[in-house]
């Protein structure tokens, strides 16, 4: 389903293989990989759109851990009359210390900020799990 005229949304947050599109269900220790935020602006708040921000943090949920954090995103110039889809893609080297520990479940999480004259709009998305291994 579209976002609404006046909304912004992230449709689909994924883990990638590095440089790919390919979906990552497990990743290296100390392997980099790639995420992949599908969003949406709609027509209306498209109209007087001046910047979106994709904050994102990658969480070891086995150690309740914060791995990294990253922003992406920045000015954009307002389109009339239209949707607005792009993806979003940003990078994630290994931290110090590596990913976490062979089995440790990862997951993405993302909040979107668009904004547009006095208008701001937010949405939030989880990725699917992933698996870190040790080679």
């Amino acid at each position: 389903m579209p976002a609404g005229v006046w909304d912004a949304e992230i449709k689909l947050l994924y883990a990638v293989d590095d440089g790919t599109f390919f979906t990552a269900d497990t990743v290296g220790s100390t392997a980099p990989f790639d995420v992949v935020a599908n969003v949406e602006i709609g027509a209306r708040l498209n109209e007087d759109v001046s910047r979106q921000d994709l904050f994102l943090a990658v969480q070891n949920l086995s150690q309740s851990a914060i791995k990294a954090t990253t922003t992406v995103g920045g000015v954009i110039a307002p389109a009339v009359n239209t949707d607005r889809n792009e993806e979003l893609r940003a990078d994630f080297a290994p931290p110090g210390g590596g990913w976490g520990n062979d089995g440790d479940v990862l997951e993405v999480i993302a909040s979107y900020k668009v904004t547009a004259g006095v208008n701001t709009d937010y949405s939030t998305a989880r990725s699917q799990l992933f698996i870190v291994t040790n080679p």
